[in-house]
This record gives structure tokens, sequence and C-alpha cells, in this order.
């Protein structure tokens, strides 16, 4: 890859600015050097009192580029390279190096070489996690880090944050770096992107409306289903527009039909329920004093999701695979206080959900009964067709599918006897925290699986995701005191 230009940098302009405070001239490199290799090149005073003006300590630069940096689109590959050098006269120690890996890209396993030599993927996942230590750095040396990442579904930008930290040195450079996508959508697909970020990271209404906000897949999407996805969305585009051609001109009123002829809104919605008893569970299992695992959180996945239609019907065996479900995950939390490991694959259950009987119907207010909670959701269009791939491929049903099917019903909102419209909102806030924060959690375990297909991986803490467990069990606590 091409060298970055480390003389037209902000940082390496302030690196000459400290040069100079301690009375050492700007001068002009060729090719990679660093001011403590230069050997007297440039000091006003040659000789023994050179070694007094050179800076002491350690002093890491930090520079992270991207190829490409700009206009990606969704399934693209972006190469990433973090470069370190140590520019001071002392060696640096410690030294702990990381790039989080953003929520809008997906690690490609394989891709992480340390100083041009390939890693392990575990390495990797230190890397893109909390840090990787990579020991000492040596004057005049430097450590380099290339990987590659898949660009997800969305419309924001990739944001990476270079985090190195070192004993006894000092760190320049390292700023954010942010990747654009591509403005210009080259389908309907992608047209609809920027809604469906929103739907995302924006609060979805808690009253059923006439135009439902459209909505990501589940689950980075491969190569096969990304086209199965943008045909449907091709396909619904040829419906009537739903919002005016110009907003300068007012369509003429039509005549009110009768009462009896105004259609009704159909949707899938499915709902669940969530009581005091389920509540005060998992209130122990998160707020208590022992840290909870990811094994915990499928079960809470399990908890959250939906599964029947308004009239409680099962029709689609939801409900009945979410309890199966339920016992594979209390089998392994057993088998945990045994202290036993097995292989996870014997851990996924059947997949006895038939997401093909799932059809529309007209969506009508439902009353939530007292001392429990109404779960509901509503599925878009992309996630029945994710769902409807997943059944498909009933040979290849593993445990990571089975969360993500479980993860693509769990609830959106949930509605109480006597909540007002504040609390109905923080309560629909922290299910979608919770759900972002599944997501980003589930691509992290696919990628130990690779290395450790055991039920040890799900005895693993994450951090983030117990904060975002403890958020919606406190406002669940406080809408059923």
């Amino acid at each position: 890859m091409k060298e970055p230009d480390f003389e037209m940098s902000a940082d390496m302009r302030l690196l000459e600015l400290q040069r100079g405070a301690l009375g050492l001239p700007a001068r002009e490199r060729t090719g990679w050097e660093t001011s403590a290799s230069a050997a007297g090149a440039g000091l006003p005073h040659g000789g023994p009192d050179q070694d007094d003006a050179v800076a002491q300590g350690a002093l890491l630069t930090v520079d992270a580029t991207a190829f490409p940096d700009d206009g990606v689109i969704p399934g693209a590959v972006v190469t990433l390279t973090l470069k370190i050098a140590n520019e001071g006269s002392a060696p640096a120690l410690e030294v702990v190096a990381g790039v989080p890996l953003p929520g809008g890209a997906s690690f490609r396993p394989g891709s992480f070489f340390w100083n041009g030599r390939s890693a392990f993927d575990d390495v990797a996942e230190a890397f893109l996690g909390a840090g990787l230590e990579i020991g000492s750095i040596a004057p005049s040396e430097r450590a380099t880090f290339e990987w590659k990442v898949g660009v997800k579904l969305g419309a924001k930008p990739l944001l990476l944050a270079p985090a190195v930290r070192a004993t006894g040195a000092a760190v320049l450079g390292g700023r954010p770096l942010s990747i654009g996508r591509k403005t210009n959508a080259a389908s309907p697909f992608a047209g609809e992107l920027g809604r469906a970020d929103a739907a995302i990271y924006s609060e979805k209404p808690l009253i059923p409306v006439e135009i439902p906000a459209t909505e990501l897949p589940i689950y980075e999407l491969d190569d096969e289903e990304a086209i199965v996805a943008e045909a449907a969305e091709a396909a619904l585009s040829t419906a009537a527009p739903r919002y005016p051609a110009s907003a300068n001109v007012e369509p003429e009123p039509a005549p009110e039909p009768p009462a009896e002829a105004v259609p009704r809104r159909e949707a899938i919605v499915l709902y669940g329920r969530f009581d005091r008893a389920t509540v005060a569970f998992f209130e122990r299992v998160f707020l208590g004093t022992k840290t909870p695992t990811i094994l915990q959180h499928c079960i809470l996945g399990g908890a959250l999701a939906c599964s029947t239609v308004a009239d409680g019907d099962d029709a689609a065996s939801l409900k009945a695979h979410l309890d199966a479900q339920a016992q594979v995950l209390h089998r392994i939390a057993l088998h945990e206080k045994l202290g036993k490991k097995e292989p996870i694959a014997e851990y996924a259950g059947e997949l006895l959900a038939n997401v093909d009987r799932l059809r529309n119907a007209p969506v009508e207010t439902q009353a939530a009964t007292a001392g429990a909670l109404l779960l509901t959701t509503e599925l878009s269009e992309p996630t029945v067709a994710v769902l409807a791939r997943i059944a498909e491929d009933r040979a290849r049903w593993d445990f990571v599918k089975a969360r993500q099917l479980t993860l693509a019903l769990q609830a959106e909102a949930a509605y109480g006897k006597s909540l007002d419209s504040a609390l109905q909102g923080e309560i629909a806030t922290a299910l979608r925290f919770y759900a972002q924060a599944s997501v980003t959690v589930l691509q992290k375990l696919f990628v130990r699986m690779r290395i450790d297909r055991t039920t040890a991986i799900l005895l693993q803490t994450e951090p983030i995701l117990d904060a975002a467990a403890r958020a919606l069990i406190g406002v669940f606590k406080r809408a059923l005191p």
C-alpha cells in the first residue's frame, strides 16, 4: 500500500514544532526515517553535545489509513492499516494497540497481518476489541497492522478510532478515520438505506402509523442474500409513491369514502408477555453480584421475543420453537454448573417454526393485562425475507442461526395498564439499545466459533451488553412495580 504522507499531516507538523522547541531545526526526510535515526543530521552543534539536544523518552506516532476511504457500498471490502512508530530516543514499554470494529463493518477472518506476518483470528479479536498487547517498540522501529473488513448495510459512515497507549511514552496522532459511503443510490434497495438507518437509530412511533419505517435485516447478508433482499426491495418500489411528488403542490382532496369502506392497515405484528416474576428473575441475574455471561443474554433474548398474533394464535409455531430453544439454553446452563464444555453444534436444537405461515393481518390495538407488559414487534419485509432464507436452509441450522431468528422476533415496544407515553418511550429506547448491542455481540460470537467450537465461548462476558440489559431491566421494573 502507499505510504502515508507524514510530512503533510498535522501530527507531524506538531512533531516538528516540538523539535524546534528543543533547538532542532526542521529538515527534509527521504523515505521512511525517524528523527532519532538521523545520526546528527541537521543538528546545530555536532559532537558530544548532540545527545543532550535529542528529546529524552519515547514518542509514538500513530497513523491509520484505509483503502478505499470513501464511496463504499454494502458488500465492499476495505483494507485498513495502522502504523505505530517510535520517534523518541528510549523504548516504548507495554504498548497496547487496537482499533475497535465499527458497527457497520465485519472483520474478514484470516485477513489480519502483524508486521507483514499472518496472525490468528483470536489475535485480531483482541486488536479489534479491548486492545492487543504488542510489547515494546525500540527507538527508530515501528509496528504495522493490516486487516480487512466487509461493509454491511447502512447509510452512516464507518468510524475507526485507533487507541494506542504505552508506559512512559507520549502518543501523537491516531485521529479517528471516517470512511464515507456512496451517496448516489444505484438501485431502489440502496435508495432506502437512509430511511432504514433512521429506523435503527431514531425512535420509532409507539402508535401504529400508516407508513411503517423500513428496517435493516437482522444480520449481515452474504452475497446471495444481498441479491435476494435487493430484488425484494426493487419489487416493492413499483408500488404507488408514498409521498406527494411535489411538496409545493397540494393534491385535490378526495371525497371521503363511507366509514365501513376505509381500509385498515395490515402488517405482521407479533406479541409477547413479560410479567413481574420474569422481571424478578432477570433482576437477580443481571443486577446480582455474579457477572453474567453471553449465555444469560441468550436466555433474555428468548424472553423478549414475540411469537403470537393478535388473537393469541401460534400458527407459525414460533412460541413452540422459542420454548424448545429455552430448554436448550437451560441445559447448557446446567452443564456449566457441572463444569462440562461440549461441542456447541449439539446445542442448536431444531427449527420448529414455520415462518412461511406468517401473513399480514389488520393491525388492532391490544390491551395489556394487569401485572404484565405487552411486548410487540412489527416484522418488516426485509426481515421476513431473511427469516424465510433461514428457514429454507434447514440443513445448515446451527446455534448462530437460532440466535438470529430469536433476535428478529425481539420486541420493539411494550405497553402496560397504566404506563404514560414517557415511560413507553424509555422502554422502546432501552429495547432498541439492547438489540443493537446484541447484533454486535452475535457477530463477535460468530468469529469466536471459528476458533473455539465448544460451549465455553458462551461463558465469556460482554460489559456493554450487560449495561444494556441492566438499563432494560431497570425500566421494566419501574413499569411493573
